[in-house]
């Protein structure tokens, strides 16, 4: 007789944590796999508000902890998927450019306005250029290019303008200030430039294996 008050004071208390939490065994489940198909998607933020929020209901949930611990390691290593913005702007492929010694502000703007024209104005990049005024007008880009991805192009203004590239979540940072790198000498830089240059002119692509030349012997 005594276990029945017990019993129904389980199921109270049960009753109860569902009705503040609004979860049910079924519903944990349910964020619980939830969480892991993010987690795979490698969205570890969102897949860690999930495990986090099963957490609060069930603080012994194992499998819930582990994967919130691995999350949180992923965040802070700065792991996860490719950015969105690069990706959709690989999409856009640039019928041609044709560019001489224009202003690397100009040559964005020029960018920014074909990606919106090859689009129908669906997308129009935002691109921030972290250099001063004076690099933006006076760093000049040649650029002579067929049947090429928008991120490619933008690759180039980056190797020719000695920028880093950054893909954000709304925007495309040029960034000269990081475009050095220490560790590299000032002659394989020059090297490196000069076949970005000449690429980017049409003349030859780095990138790409060219063909050996044969002896005028032969």
């Amino acid at each position: 007789m005594t276990k029945l008050p017990l019993i129904c004071t389980l199921l109270l208390g049960l009753f109860v944590v569902t009705a503040q939490t609004g979860y049910s065994q079924a519903t944990v489940q349910s964020v619980y796999a939830e969480g892991v198909k993010l987690f795979n998607q490698q969205k570890y933020e969102e897949a860690l508000t999930n495990f986090e929020r099963i957490l609060q209901v069930k603080a012994n949930h194992v499998y819930a902890r582990n994967y919130a611990t691995k999350c949180k390691n992923a965040i802070a290593k700065g792991v996860g998927p490719k950015n969105d913005l690069e990706g959709q702007l690989a999409k856009i492929i640039i019928p041609n450019i044709n560019l001489k010694d224009a202003p690397v502000g100009d040559v964005l703007d020029y960018l920014a306005s074909r990606a919106e024209e090859l689009t129908g104005g669906k997308m129009v990049p935002n691109f921030i250029y972290k250099g001063t005024n004076e690099q933006r007008d006076n760093t000049m880009i040649t650029l002579n290019m067929r049947g090429v991805p928008m991120t490619q192009a933008i690759k180039y203004v980056g190797q020719l303008s000695r920028s880093r590239v950054r893909y954000e979540e709304h925007a495309v940072v040029i960034d000269p200030s990081a475009g050095s790198n220490p560790t590299t000498g000032a002659s394989a830089e020059d090297e490196f430039l000069k076949k970005a240059e000449e690429a980017a002119a049409g003349r030859a692509n780095p990138f790409l294996k060219q063909p050996e030349k044969k002896s005028v012997f032969e």
